[in-house]
């Protein structure tokens, strides 16, 4: 990012956004999900199938973190897809897609439900700068003038 452009917008306002996937029952079998920080919870599920999982993260350029956005293959959310106890202590964005991809519909909704609230500017006058990955190329123009 050009600072000469775009330096006028808060650290907090610039946003990395990135989406990547990972195939249950691939490579060990098992699927782990928790946050980096070796005091919180990791979970750890084995899984026979081959379903595909993608999340959305993103980051600001001061380190903090969106609340990621999880998709699962599926119709709606099922509660034998989460080790109880697991939706209490990760507060993300969970839902469904026909192939677990994220897609416009997807994209739309976690920028509605999870970007925009939490960059939301105090100030009506700042500015909100997000990058995004090659991934958001597949998304429609749609997605931008939502």
């Amino acid at each position: 990012i050009r600072e000469s452009e775009y330096g006028w917008i808060k650290p907090e306002k610039t946003v990395n956004v990135d989406e990547g996937g990972i195939m249950a029952g691939f490579g060990l079998n098992s699927l782990v999900i928790g946050s980096s920080d070796p005091r919180r919870k990791a979970f750890l599920k084995g899984s026979q199938s081959r379903t595909w999982t993608s999340f959305i993260e993103a980051v600001t350029a001061d380190g903090s973190l969106l609340k990621p956005g999880i998709t699962f293959k599926g119709k709606e959310l099922q509660q034998q897809w989460f080790i109880d106890g697991f939706r209490k202590i990760a507060d993300w964005y969970y839902i469904t897609s026909d192939n677990g991809w994220t897609d416009n519909h997807i994209a739309v909704e976690w920028l509605k439900e999870v970007y925009l609230p939490q960059t939301q500017p105090a100030d009506e006058y700042d500015a909100r700068l997000i990058t995004l990955d090659s991934h958001w190329s597949r998304v429609s123009v749609g997605v931008y003038l939502f």
